[in-house]
């Protein structure tokens, strides 16, 4: 029998976990049934960790790091119930959140408490790249994000690298092409996020709604490495994906 002439892969961007979008959340499951990766990649700030932040917390916002973490469990374990052959999380900014409070707070706890354990990553096959560290698939190199923000982070990383790039962190979307002097396609994307605007309280509301999409991103991963990227938009309530109407 043939092998198959390309993996399908789904990258899901920054969904903060949870103060996340439900509705949009839902479409992402349902896509998913749909697309059926071969590759599940999470590019990171899956989890918020809004109560071991540095930053000042609303009283409004009262939260306890167990009650934050039993609804990232069950997010995942409604992807592990998917059966995905290969399933990758990458840390973010936000999964890093923990590692700082505790070297900042409480030091003898290092290396007894951190994201894979607390998550049980590794009992349900999920593979962990730690934030600040990418992942190669084909010849796409895949991080959470490699020190820029912006609009444009994505074309930024992947000329500083001379490598395609997907990553998350930016909550936009957008998507760079380009070919090498051999010839070879390189096209870097961002997918913007799953998160709820409507949530945010450290940025002012127009400039969240009017810079941040809500989405996600899938690629076909050739045999020759090459990877054709695609941002899946959630616009009305609803996707496209691969011309079939999901809402």
């Amino acid at each position: 029998m043939a092998s198959k002439a390309f993996k399908k892969v789904l990258f899901i961007p920054d969904v903060h976990v949870p103060y996340h979008d439900r509705h949009a959340w839902k479409l992402l499951i349902k896509s998913i049934k749909q697309f059926k990766p071969d590759i599940l990649i999470i590019l990171g700030d899956f989890a918020d960790c809004f109560s071991v932040s540095k930053h000042d917390k609303s009283p409004d916002r009262k939260t306890l790091l167990h009650q934050e973490i039993d609804a990232v469990r069950d997010h995942l374990e409604q992807l592990e119930g998917l059966e995905i052959k290969r399933k990758i999380y990458i840390a973010g900014n936000h999964e890093y959140r923990l590692e700082r409070y505790i070297c900042q707070k409480a030091p003898e706890l290092f290396g007894l408490v951190d994201i894979p354990t607390l998550l049980h990553l590794k009992k349900h096959k999920w593979e962990y790249v730690e934030y600040k560290n990418h992942l190669s698939i084909g010849n796409l190199a895949v991080s959470h994000d490699y020190g820029s923000a912006g609009q444009t982070a994505h074309r930024i990383a992947s000329q500083r690298f001379g490598v395609p790039v997907v990553i998350g962190h930016t909550h936009r979307a957008a998507s760079f092409s380009r070919r090498t002097f051999g010839g070879r396609h390189i096209q870097s994307a961002m997918f913007g996020w799953l998160g709820d605007v409507k949530k945010i309280d450290y940025m002012h509301q127009a400039a969240a709604k009017t810079n941040w999409c809500l989405g996600f991103g899938i690629g076909y991963l050739l045999k020759s490495g090459e990877v054709i990227l695609h941002h899946i938009p959630i616009v009305n309530n609803s996707v496209i994906l691969e011309g079939k109407i999901i809402k």
